[in-house]
């Protein structure tokens, strides 16, 4: 095919180079990949591992660019411009494809003598695969942007080639809200000047960006093998349940924007349709303060009778008085996530408007003492409690403790009241952002370890269905009984293990049974260290609740699990995260909602 040069291109010119792609190289693959992958399942490890990567990354490929980016440039090529947010992020991310795919194109090469009488047809498909790619990047890709810069008003003899601006990388394209306008919007993740970036377009209000993490490469490896390892749909297990906009407290921060808004309480009938809709669910009764509702105990009686998990989230106040701890308990309240800020009592006038320090240590014993099951939820704002971090977690490790089985870590966010206000502008604080305060304050627990770790979690989740959000991360440390702990990494082999759940990744795209059969004796192959020995039945006990439904009362008291976390506010909201999003919603005045994140930005946009 004569094609003249990317700058001289006509739209017609370049939608008959299209098609040419289209009906050569595209039909090629699709005919070429399946029957080659068909016939190379048992090729040697060498060859069979790097062709299942590269024909599980052209599968994604292909697909992205006959959905998006060959429609959108048959529209502008049509005088109908150029679709969603144009074509330049999907034509970098498809340049930064190639890239990848050369990689592998290399390996297989070296490897194709292993294909015995395949290896023609596999150097063939090769050789084509490497001039389609080549066309695109030198021809196709400069002519559309030459051509829609054009079609802008821009000066197209001087057409930029399509790279981000300041060096930037997309990691992916998504859909986020203008911060401004909470308007849905382009957005992309981006790694820019080292740290990845959440950056979305506002067509009134312009660029804006929330910083996801300031180790860029590390958080782009991360978010890609996540968007791997969970590309399917999968049913939601974990419900918020608001039962009540009312509050005892008056945080300034308050996330639900308690005792401002005229919305009744939750009526029982919409919680009795979700018990018996469903089953093996975990019911977070929350939102603003569950306590306040008389008939609480007859909640957590039905949730109970109905086979499910209860877990009250409050902010303690009612829990000092223990025999309502007691009643909870009976009715049949699993766990308790409790409010606590840290031991600074300044931090709780800041975050909550009063002291707090001596009712939640109250509720605390209480709750110690009958018997349950607790979390603590530890917001963490910029230059408010920030040392509270290390704080939090060596209280939660006192033997008298054990009944904390989890410190969640949650960073402040622009929401509610917060939001509202004004009053903590630039004090938010994303997940990894916690994690670097920890990993200062506590140099026993390392970033690559709680990377790897999380590699190792999201592989679990994705094995057994189990739906998660990117912005909930976890750790793990074993308790010594004097107020010390061991990092789990001490008794596992985390990178190790880490590889391991990078061949489940390249298996499961192609055959996610064998990947699931083989995970677990992969695991225990590669990353039992022998310092594990003592701790494999209470791991074999805690890698059960993927399975069940993690219900903390039985998480083995030896362990103390670490969550790193966030609630979605329109600065940090991704579509892309928010569709796996690992907590439904049911309130009052937004009904039943598949996705917390999503309930955080439609109430946001109820109250502007």
């Amino acid at each position: 095919m004569n094609t003249p040069s990317a700058v001289t291109m006509t739209p017609a010119e370049l939608t008959a180079l299209a098609e040419h792609i289209l009906g050569t190289h595209h039909a090629l693959l699709h005919r070429e990949l399946p029957r080659l992958d068909a016939a190379l399942s048992a090729a040697p490890r060498s060859l069979r591992a790097p062709f299942g990567h590269l024909k599980s990354l052209l599968d994604d490929h292909l697909m992205k660019e006959e959905r998006i980016l060959f429609p959108a440039i048959f529209a502008l090529c049509g005088g109908e411009g150029a679709h969603g947010c144009g074509l330049f992020g999907p034509i970098q991310q498809m340049q930064h494809e190639h890239e990848q795919i050369r990689l592998l194109e290399t390996a297989l090469r070296e490897a194709a003598r292993d294909a015995g009488p395949l290896e023609a047809d596999l150097l063939a498909l090769l050789d084509d695969l490497s001039v389609h790619a080549e066309t695109e990047d030198t021809l196709l890709f400069p002519a559309a942007v030459a051509l829609e810069r054009a079609a802008l008003g821009g000066d197209d003899e001087e057409a930029p080639a399509p790279t981000m601006p300041d060096g930037d990388e997309l990691v992916r394209e998504t859909r986020g809200a203008c911060s401004t306008c909470l308007t849905d919007v382009p957005a992309a993740v981006r790694i820019r000047h080292g740290e990845a970036l959440l950056v979305k377009r506002c067509p009134e209000h312009g660029e804006t960006t929330q910083l996801l993490s300031r180790h860029g490469a590390e958080w782009a490896a991360l978010d890609r093998f996540f968007f791997q390892v969970n590309s399917d749909a999968r049913p939601q297990r974990d419900y918020i349940v608001r039962m009540t906009e009312r509050c005892n407290l008056a945080c300034p921060i308050c996330l639900a924007k308690a005792n401002t808004q005229d919305t009744p309480d939750l009526p029982l009938s919409g919680l009795e349709e979700l018990l018996s809709a469903r089953r093996g669910l975990k019911i977070d009764l929350m939102a603003a303060e569950p306590t306040l509702r008389e008939d609480l105990l007859d909640w957590v009686r039905r949730v109970k009778a109905a086979g499910h998990t209860a877990a009250l989230h409050t902010n303690g106040l009612k829990l000092a008085n223990r025999s309502f701890v007691r009643a909870l308990k009976e009715a049949g309240v699993s766990e308790v996530f409790l409010q606590f800020d840290g031991l600074n009592e300044q931090a709780n006038v800041t975050l909550r408007g009063r002291p707090l320090l001596k009712a939640r240590l109250a509720a605390l014993k209480n709750l110690r003492e009958i018997g349950v099951a607790v979390s603590l939820i530890v917001v963490i704002g910029k230059d408010i409690n920030e040392e509270q971090v290390g704080e939090t977690l060596r209280f939660a490790l006192q033997p008298e403790n054990s009944h904390i089985r989890e410190v969640f870590y949650l960073g402040l966010r622009s929401l509610g009241s917060a939001r509202a206000s004004g009053d903590f502008v630039g004090q938010a604080l994303m997940p990894d952002e916690v994690l670097d305060l920890l990993c200062a304050q506590e140099p026993a627990v390392r970033r690559q370890d709680v990377r790897d770790f999380n590699k190792i979690y999201f592989t679990m989740l994705s094995a057994m269905r189990v739906r998660k959000c990117l912005y909930v991360q976890h750790y793990l440390l074993s308790r010594d009984g004097k107020g010390g702990y061991k990092p789990i990494s001490e008794a596992l082999d985390l990178s190790r293990l880490a590889a391991a759940c990078d061949r489940y990744a390249d298996r499961a795209q192609s055959s996610p049974h064998l990947a699931r059969a083989a995970l677990i004796p992969s695991f225990i192959r590669q990353g039992l260290r022998p310092q594990a020995l003592p701790l494999a039945p209470d791991l074999l006990r805690l890698e059960s609740l993927f399975a069940r439904g993690f219900n903390l009362e039985e998480v083995p008291s030896r362990f103390l699990l670490l969550g790193f976390i966030t609630a979605c506010d329109p600065d940090n909201y991704d579509q892309m995260v928010s569709a796996g999003c690992g907590k439904g919603e049911l309130s009052a005045d937004g009904g039943f909602v598949e996705s917390g994140a999503d309930a955080n930005v439609a109430r946001e946009r109820r109250f502007v």
